[in-house]
């Protein structure tokens, strides 16, 4: 990957991952079952992350190139390379959770279309995707391939993988929470 802050933040995403794998989710008897009044399912969680990276990659994939001829104007300009937990901000500042917008909302009846495994399948596969995607990109294009999201202050690509990997952790840090609330 010509990106090194961007493998970087794949890397942390795959850990995170291989992390809660082996910690949470496996303890749970019906993973359709909602984890808490009012919240979304262990499946339906892991599908919501499978959305969030194929809308991410589906967009990039028209987006980066028609940004790129810009970027070039400003790759010797200095950029960021992680972004802050806006997903936590959120929930601290208005003691709720963001809510997903609509392209990123688990459907219905997941249960009899995919099995937690089939979910897990497609978020590597579309998380394999988008790396294969970003292969190319260089670190000092990246840096200035901006994105139009205002709530994230606008990240530039490096800083939209860290972001991917801020957000799943925080599902799995619910996730984790509402576990140990439901089974103690």
């Amino acid at each position: 990957m010509k990106s090194e802050a961007i493998y970087s933040h794949f890397k942390l995403l795959k850990q995170q991952r291989k992390d809660f794998y082996s910690h949470s989710y496996e303890s749970v008897e019906d993973p359709w079952k909602s984890l808490a009044p009012g919240k979304w399912s262990m499946g339906q969680t892991l599908y919501h992350l499978v959305l969030m990276v194929q809308v991410f990659r589906i967009f990039s994939k028209i987006y980066i190139p028609v940004m790129r001829p810009f970027a070039c104007l400003f790759r010797n300009k200095a950029y960021k390379k992680t972004i802050r937990d806006i997903y936590g901000d959120y929930q601290q500042d208005n003691q709720k959770v963001m809510s997903a917008p609509f392209l990123i909302v688990p459907p219905n009846n997941l249960e009899e279309k995919y099995s937690i495994r089939e979910i897990r399948k497609l978020l590597e596969s579309e998380t394999e995707q988008l790396m294969q995607e970003l292969n190319e990109v260089e670190q000092s294009l990246a840096g200035h391939i901006r994105y139009p999201d205002p709530v994230a202050d606008y990240p530039n690509l490096i800083q939209c993988i860290h972001l991917l990997a801020i957000h799943e952790q925080h599902h799995f840090e619910l996730a984790k929470k509402y576990l140990n609330f439901c089974y103690r």
